[in-house]
């Protein structure tokens, strides 16, 4: 340590006790945040909890003059225990010098360690409207050296790494930080900046009505995505603003919103940084829930919101000819919507003898169902699809 430092430390301590001279808050305000995240997916506990790995740095700064020979910080940020957890080393434990966060390079220069971490204390706050409920604290003090100066410049602290648990992006979730003691918002009066005369330091928070999210980027931005009725089906659209790293997307559909099921796959672009525009019908349509599964080459889903579309058909009528029929019956269709059902010919026992798929559209729609090889007879056609109210009866002659 330096001698003079400590000496001239010693004097001013000794002049405050002889005068009665307490520390105070002074004017002047700082700033801190939190900023810089990364991510990798890779795991970093083979069986355990964790899913991947993300950082993020706490950076301070005066606003106005210089602060110097500042000793003493004590702050700390809150996390989401749902998405995130602290490394195995050091764990749940109050530790000093906790290996996960490395104090900056300036700060040690200055003489500074973390210490009396405790990195998981229960504390449940909203802020930025996420809910968090894991706070870490501890203790940036300089054991040894002069301290540092804070200037307008940011200053890098320390560098945090949590083990995140989610596949969903954010990955790691969010992270907060609260201001110190007569800063806002969100204060904690245990947070607080400090110089060797005693002397504390409002520090406001930049990074707490909008919490950091911790995880790798979405590889796709949508622009839009709606379903809408159209004379083939429903029809699903979606644009995206930018892709990266884009495999495929998948077109999903539900009547109740919670069985899904994939009716078309498109290839994505890969990498764009241009408006690209995808579509999909769905010649089933009807009352239905829609959403897209984006998957990226590394296999990472993503998913859009839900919309819903309405294409049932309402309106539908059925005219066969020629009766009877020899060869060829003739199966007219009228509807209003799209629908894709299939024709079903059943004999006098009962037996089904002929299947014919039947896409319907909006419009008129013949369908032609070969005969050849029936005996002669009456049989009844059947529509799979009770939209397509048909159950007629119709004579076969030889």
């Amino acid at each position: 340590m330096n001698t003079n430092y400590t000496t001239h430390k010693k004097i001013v301590i000794i002049f405050l006790l002889f005068f009665g001279v307490s520390a105070s808050t002074i004017a002047q305000i700082c700033e801190w945040r939190l900023v810089n995240p990364t991510f990798s997916s890779t795991d970093p506990d083979g069986a355990g909890p964790a899913l991947g790995s993300a950082t993020f740095t706490l950076q301070v700064r005066s606003t106005g003059a210089n602060i110097p020979d500042v000793t003493g910080i004590s702050v700390g940020w809150s996390f989401q225990s749902a998405f995130a957890m602290i490394p195995t080393t050091p764990g749940c434990a109050i530790v000093s010098a906790p290996a996960n966060v490395p104090v900056s390079a300036a700060f040690t220069a200055g003489g500074y360690a973390y210490t009396v971490v405790n990195q998981c204390g229960i504390y449940n706050q909203t802020a930025g409207g996420q809910n968090f409920d894991r706070r870490a604290v501890g203790t940036m003090d300089a054991v040894s050296g002069n301290g540092v100066v804070l200037t307008t410049a940011w200053m890098d602290m320390f560098t945090v790494t949590l083990w995140t648990l989610s596949n969903s992006i954010p990955q790691g979730g969010y992270v907060v930080i609260n201001s110190g003691a007569g800063g806002s918002p969100g204060e904690f009066t245990t947070y607080a900046i400090s110089d060797v005369l005693a002397n504390e330091y409002i520090a406001n928070s930049l990074t707490y009505n909008t919490p950091l999210p911790l995880g790798g980027a979405a590889p796709v931005s949508f622009a839009s995505f709606d379903a809408t009725c159209s004379p083939n089906g429903a029809l699903v659209k979606w644009a995206t603003a930018q892709e990266s790293n884009s495999d495929y997307f998948e077109v999903q559909r539900s009547e109740n919103g919670s069985i899904w099921k994939t009716i078309g796959r498109t290839p994505a672009a890969g990498y764009s940084s241009d408006r690209r525009d995808y579509n999909q019908i769905d010649l089933e349509a009807g009352n239905a829930l829609y959403r897209i599964k984006q998957v990226d080459k590394d296999g990472r889903t993503t998913y859009t919101d839900v919309v819903r579309a309405n294409c049932e058909v309402k309106n539908v009528t059925t005219l066969l000819y020629p009766v009877p029929a020899k060869d060829v019956l003739n199966v007219v269709v009228k509807s209003d919507k799209a629908v894709r059902t299939q024709l079903l010919v059943f004999d006098i026992t009962g037996k089904l003898v002929k299947r014919t798929d039947a896409n319907v559209q909006n419009g008129t729609n013949n369908f032609r169902i070969n005969l050849v090889g029936l005996s002669s007879g009456d049989y009844i056609i059947k529509s799979t699809d009770p939209a397509i109210q048909l159950n007629k009866k119709f004579t076969v002659v030889r």
